[in-house]
């Protein structure tokens, strides 16, 4: 066979067949418990090849029907201004009512806008007489819609504003380094070789560590923090977006606190969630089952046990996710923790463009420095796009439950 002079290029892989294929989706299928919920956005392919390191959108709300009360308002219908926290909220024409105390039975008064400057509203009292109340500074005003005369002007539009998210692709790397002495001699416990044996470990901790991120990551770029100076980036997790639903257990986990937690769940977004808990919520769960709640038996799907649990306002798929342990013997840990998850909020990202695709992928032999050896790696240029958290929960302090 003839000899290749002079430089060797990408061209010369090609020709070899050496090329590094994208392996992302038998990485997957490694160990799917070791990482539950990576396995499951994989099953759903919530998966999306972007161009750049910084992946932004925008998302956009129904306009806001409660606000409150940034000054008092007597008992009196000559009081006929009330200032409010956001009174961009308000035009000419809307309808808000201030909630009675949940003591009462009597209907709380009616009020109606007849002018907007900044957050002082203009307003007619006591529309339809059910009595004028006496409005405190801080209290809720919940907006009824709107009331307009016969024949009037066009009343001003109003519309909810999109606002910006963002989040970045991280660079993940695992790495196998052999000699090639140690790679030509066969051992125990490894019928291929033990450097093959390395490289599912490998995937199984590279797997480990995506579920981690997606878990506890926080969205950040350093243009030159890296340890050579050199830019460096981590994507969002959930824990650093969700805090509309948040339910605290208070230590003993109830079938009352649980409730409240799958109102507040299921609250926004789709009736079936996945539920991502800690073993001792998942034993918590199980045991109710038998009496107060449907529990459904487990489905394994890519080797993720999935048991159906309904509650009053949606489905939870619950999950098991071992990373939601306790810590170190009386330090703190995770324990304590589940969430809810809307997964169709929940996207895998992914850098690719130019050519170049920098999903997960094994690499072999990528430092040809002259060494007698090989150095692997495994490696991911990838990020998670989580959207809406009010589409998701947090229900934390759990260390023990009610039977």
């Amino acid at each position: 066979m003839a000899n290749q002079t002079g430089v060797r290029t990408t061209t010369q892989y090609t020709t070899e067949t050496r090329n590094v294929r994208d392996v992302h989706d038998k990485i997957m299928l490694y160990d799917p418990s070791a990482a539950p919920l990576i396995t499951l956005l994989n099953r759903v392919k919530r998966r999306k090849a972007v161009k750049t390191t910084h992946h932004e959108w925008f998302e956009r709300d129904y306009c806001a029907q409660w606000t409150t009360s940034a000054a008092a308002a007597s008992a009196l219908t000559t009081a006929t201004t009330l200032t409010v926290t956001d009174g961009t909220l308000f035009n000419a024409g809307s309808m808000f009512v201030a909630p009675k105390a949940v003591t009462s039975s009597s209907a709380p008064e009616l009020m109606r806008v007849t002018a907007v400057t900044g957050n002082v509203l203009t307003i007619v009292r006591d529309v339809g007489g059910a009595g004028v109340d006496t409005i405190a500074s801080g209290d809720s005003l919940r907006i009824v819609g709107s009331a307009h005369e016969e024949n009037g002007a066009l009343p001003t539009a109003m519309a909810s504003v999109p606002s910006a998210h963002s989040t970045y692709l991280q660079i993940v790397r695992t790495t196998t380094n052999y000699s090639n002495t140690a790679i030509a001699t066969n051992v125990y416990g490894a019928p291929g070789s033990d450097r093959d044996l390395q490289h599912y470990m490998d995937m199984v901790e590279h797997k480990k560590k995506l579920n981690s991120i997606l878990l506890w990551g926080r969205a950040s770029q350093d243009t030159t923090g890296g340890p050579s100076g050199y830019p460096i980036r981590t994507t969002m997790g959930l824990r650093s977006i969700i805090s509309t639903n948040v339910t605290d257990a208070s230590g003993m986990l109830t079938r009352k606190k649980f409730s409240t937690f799958a109102r507040s769940a299921f609250r926004y977004g789709e009736k079936e969630k996945i539920l991502l808990c800690s073993p001792l919520i998942k034993e918590a769960i199980t045991a109710w089952g038998t009496n107060f709640l449907k529990v459904s038996p487990g489905e394994d799907t890519f080797g993720v046990n999935i048991m159906k649990v309904e509650t009053a306002f949606g489905v939870f798929a619950m999950v098991n996710d071992w990373m939601l342990e306790d810590g170190v013997t009386g330090k703190n840990g995770f324990g304590s923790l589940a969430f809810s998850i809307d997964l169709d909020m929940i996207t895998y990202l992914y850098l690719q463009n130019n050519g170049v695709n920098r999903d997960t992928k094994v690499e072999l032999d990528v430092v040809k420095d002259g060494s007698d050896g090989k150095r692997d790696q495994i490696i991911s240029e990838s990020g998670f796009r989580i959207m809406l958290e009010n589409r998701h929960a947090m229900l934390y302090d759990v260390t023990d439950y009610m039977q």
